[in-house]
């Protein structure tokens, strides 16, 4: 499975007008679903997920009014990023 596909998986999980008020045990069906998603994909590596759900997911999954809309994606930036800021 690629990332977007994970991505999307993921966020599909929401549906409009429900409220997932156990974050935990949603978390622990996401992972349950990805690795099962990869088994079935015939994944032949070893396969292990770990899931961290940021306060920004518990409160989309608190929110009833949130619908997953397919506008994030997950994409390589490239091997070299500079983050050091110089001044002139």
């Amino acid at each position: 499975m690629d990332n977007n596909e994970i991505l999307k998986m993921i966020w599909g999980f929401k549906k409009k007008g429900k409220i997932i008020d156990n974050i935990h045990s949603f978390s622990g069906n996401i992972v349950d679903s990805v690795i099962k998603k990869s088994m079935a994909k015939l994944s032949t590596d070893n396969v292990s997920a770990i899931f961290i759900a940021f306060k920004n997911f518990e409160n989309k999954m608190k929110d009833d009014e949130f619908q997953y809309k397919e506008e994030p994606q997950c994409k390589f930036i490239g091997n070299e990023i500079d983050f050091d800021y110089k001044e002139n």
